[in-house]
């Protein structure tokens, strides 16, 4: 039986801090994909160099078929040594799933990872064993359809020191808020921002460490289509259409004048809500059929800075930006549709000149949303 499942990240730096000591890389083939969360030695810069070292090196080592010892002696041997402490030292927790279902695990000095079966803890059993100077936790999984693994950092856990929570979180807190104050029915994104807040809030508003929490649910695969931009060739308006409204898909639609075409050739209304929930992102608009409609290159340049942050923060937020990014996570499979004609109003001058090529836009998008793990492509009018 083949799985589908997504994947929510959320992070939040350590109080202060510029830089997330905590780094997520996510990597897929054609067999499997993989998730590495990375933790590197103290916060900031170099806690975030040696972060990202560690997750891009298992991360592509693995999914190319490495052997775990020779990633792991990989990661050891290329890390920076901290002139301080005299270490180089990153944490890490890899997960790598097949597309019958089946999950290996492994983890390093990262806590314990939780697996939710119909709502219920279901102890992850697994062997130690020694690699190099690492102690390296493994364990092999079946994963079933409305499965919750949840993966963190320790500041997860420790949250609430010195604050609300005299021991921390600990892994006996974080059971109890996804059993009894997280709403699991949410998208693995929001569950992983509702880890963050309570988070957040056990810390008094001041996290004292960088805190990572990564969710992934198995649940069947949703697919999306997001259409931006007229076709070059106006003859070709209809045939974007009607692409645009093949099969069983979550629909959106980026910019004035395509939810116009749209509009006119399926003969829906569209109704703009002149609310501005950000001054700095256009109003978004609703149509029958369509999940979302909003502004087209100032909404998507600022999904795709959001993307760029690595700090992906959408719960409750109503802005079109904030909204559309909400909806591309919840799609497994995306395809975005994108017109190459060029919209007169972007060749105002003054306005930067990036903003006038939406096709650079929509290709960044693309290859972000493959970073995320997502099944992204483009068709191109």
């Amino acid at each position: 039986m083949t799985i589908s499942f997504e994947v929510g990240a959320a992070s939040q730096n350590k109080h202060d801090e510029v830089l997330c000591g905590d780094v997520v890389e996510i990597e897929k083939d054609a067999q499997s994909s993989v998730i590495v969360l990375s933790d590197g030695l103290g916060s900031g810069v170099k806690a975030n160099i040696l972060a990202t070292l560690t997750a891009k090196i298992a991360g592509r080592l693995l999914i190319r078929g490495v052997p775990l010892q020779e990633a792991v002696e990989t990661i050891s041997e290329t890390l920076p040594v901290c002139q301080v402490r005299n270490l180089a030292y990153s944490t890490f927790s890899i997960l790598q799933i097949y597309n019958d279902g089946k999950a290996y695990l492994v983890q390093f000095d990262n806590p314990t990872a939780i697996l939710l079966r119909r709502g219920n803890v279901t102890p992850l059993r697994g062997e130690q064993r020694k690699i190099g100077k690492r102690m390296i936790r493994e364990s092999n999984l079946e994963l079933e359809n409305g499965d919750i693994l949840v993966i963190c950092s320790d500041g997860v856990t420790h949250a609430g020191l010195e604050a609300l929570l005299p021991l921390g979180l600990e892994e006996t807190g974080l059971i109890r808020l996804l059993q009894q104050e997280i709403d699991l029915r949410h998208s693995a994104q929001l569950i992983a921002e509702d880890i963050l807040e309570f988070c957040e809030m056990y810390s008094a508003g001041t996290l004292g460490d960088d805190t990572t929490a990564v969710v992934v649910k198995v649940r069947p695969v949703i697919k999306g289509v997001l259409l931006s931009g007229p076709p070059l060739d106006k003859s070709e308006d209809e045939l974007m259409v009607k692409a645009f409204f093949e099969g069983d898909k979550h629909r959106a639609i980026c910019g004035g004048t395509s939810a116009n075409i749209v509009s006119r050739l399926k003969n829906l209304p569209v109704t703009v809500d002149m609310t501005y929930v950000d001054p700095d992102i256009p109003p978004i608009a609703r149509m029958p059929g369509v999940d979302i409609v909003t502004e087209g290159i100032l909404t998507l340049t600022r999904v795709v800075e959001m993307l760029e942050s690595g700090l992906v923060r959408v719960k409750d937020k109503k802005d079109g930006a904030s909204l559309l990014l909400k909806w591309l996570l919840e799609c497994d499979e995306i395809e975005l549709l994108v017109g190459l004609r060029i919209n007169g109003a972007h060749l105002t001058p003054g306005l930067p000149f990036h903003l006038g090529l939406r096709s650079s836009v929509l290709q960044r998008l693309n290859d972000l949303l493959n970073q995320r793990g997502k099944l992204s492509c483009i068709r191109w009018y």
